[in-house]
């Protein structure tokens, strides 16, 4: 094993036993476990799949008040997982791993090339450039 490799092994071990990680295990396995919210979660994925079949069918008369139907109820259940409390806790814990890793990949970047990245809001009018 080269000396990256060692390194790159050494900080994936670190992070896997950072706050950031306990943390998101333990919301996964909360959002993993509320039975009323996987059924939702798998409502809300049976009528996304039902949309997608209603976009391919040819009769116009059924596919928009099916469509309309299907849209309403996909907005209601959406409505209510998004304030579920454990899709929420793993949607922030999820969202704080990825800064860790944006903040990581940032440092490393730095390092390679002595240029420490601006905070990128994905709007290339405010940007100095990130190339």
């Amino acid at each position: 094993m080269t000396k990256i490799i060692e390194l790159a092994h050494t900080l994936g071990i670190a992070i896997s036993e950072s706050d950031e990680i306990r943390a998101l295990s333990l919301a996964k396995e909360a959002y993993d476990s509320d039975a009323a919210l996987q059924a939702k979660l798998a409502e809300y994925e049976t009528d996304r799949k039902l949309l997608t079949e209603e976009f391919i069918k040819e009769d116009n008369d059924t596919k928009e008040e099916t469509v309309a139907k299907l849209r309403e109820h996909m907005e209601s259940l959406a409505a209510e997982i998004v304030v579920n409390e454990k899709y929420v806790a793993f949607t922030q814990a999820q969202d704080a791993l990825n800064a860790l890793m944006a903040e990581v990949n940032a440092e490393i970047k730095f390092c390679i090339t002595g240029e420490r990245p601006s905070k990128c809001t994905h709007d290339c009018s405010t940007c100095g450039g990130c190339h």
